[in-house]
């Protein structure tokens, strides 16, 4: 077997979801009990590694708007789907940055296996906006050291695989890269937890040389974008691989059978030094019910397959 986890933000029930919108009065232990019964959900399919699944978050950088730098500003399209982001204003120093996102998880139910899900710092330079820093690389620069100081309170409070999503790198044409390594570089120098790199709205083909170079634990590829026989021809040695495989874009549910004998396949070509099944992106996009079908079919491929 190989080890696993889920990426992002999980979907919000029908009962929290109504809470939401008339902001019931027990909306905060409505919280606590859906994370409750994800986690339990995500131990019962003996997945590698637990995260919160943060239904309490509007979007992933929602915690982030609580700096007393930050100010938030309209809500914007996420790429091209039909759910949107509050995008924010980065015009500080981020001073007082260290333990939003700590603040923000549930991490007294959490098992010692946990990960925890953030944006990677181009990403978020890219999507947001910032009067102090006018280039994006300043910016990028500026939030990877805020970033930094976020994770180094999650890895001593026991969180030791860090996701960073980076859906701009994959999305976006043309991406700086010396930029996206500088800043990773900020994260991961003398960093004590595993970095995975998660790529999702975009083929990242062409761009998955460079990508290899960069300074993370490995990488994150979301195979319904990037082409699975592109994979296949890079070697991963001396690189985590997390092939992000199960599919939260829609309700089918995975043939065990056909995708553990793919991920077997795709290990024997890349040769990681370590390899992960993922789900390639948010669980958010699906109704509760198959989100958990989908964390518990995650697991049963997991065991299917052979180590790296």
């Amino acid at each position: 077997m190989i080890s696993s986890y889920t990426t992002g933000i999980y979907p919000r029930s029908e009962k929290l979801i109504d809470a939401t919108r008339t902001n019931a009065k027990n909306l905060a232990s409505l919280y606590l009990a859906e994370k409750k019964e994800y986690i339990v959900i995500q131990k019962k399919a003996r997945l590698g590694y637990v995260c919160d699944p943060l239904v309490d978050w509007d979007d992933i950088f929602r915690p982030f708007s609580k700096l007393k730098s930050v100010k938030p500003e309209a809500l914007n399209r996420v790429y091209e789907t039909n759910t949107f982001y509050r995008k924010l204003a980065l015009d500080g120093d981020f001073a007082d940055a260290g333990n939003i996102v700590k603040s923000h998880l549930a991490v007294s139910l959490l098992p010692k296996n946990r990960t925890v899900c953030l944006v990677d710092p181009y990403t978020f330079a890219d999507v947001h906006v910032s009067s102090r820093y006018r280039k994006k690389d300043e910016l990028a620069l500026s939030i990877a050291k805020m970033l930094r100081k976020e994770i180094d309170t999650l890895v001593k409070s026991g969180f030791s695989l860090i996701q960073l999503v980076a859906p701009s790198i994959a999305y976006n044409p043309k991406v700086d890269f010396s930029t996206v390594k500088d800043a990773l570089n900020i994260i991961t120098k003398g960093l004590k937890a595993k970095t995975i790199l998660h790529f999702y709205f975009g083929d990242i083909t062409k761009k998955l040389e460079r990508l290899l170079d960069m300074p993370v634990s490995g990488l994150g590829i979301d195979t319904t974008t990037t082409p699975i026989s592109s994979i296949k021809k890079h070697s991963f040695s001396g690189k985590t691989l997390a092939i992000g495989i199960v599919n939260s874009y829609n309700t089918k549910l995975e043939d065990k059978h056909e995708l553990v004998t793919e991920i077997n396949n795709i290990i024997s070509k890349t040769k990681p030094n370590e390899a992960f099944v993922t789900t390639n992106f948010d669980l958010q996009y699906l109704p509760k019910e198959f989100a958990v079908r989908k964390i518990l079919k995650l697991g049963e491929i997991a065991r299917g397959v052979k180590s790296a």
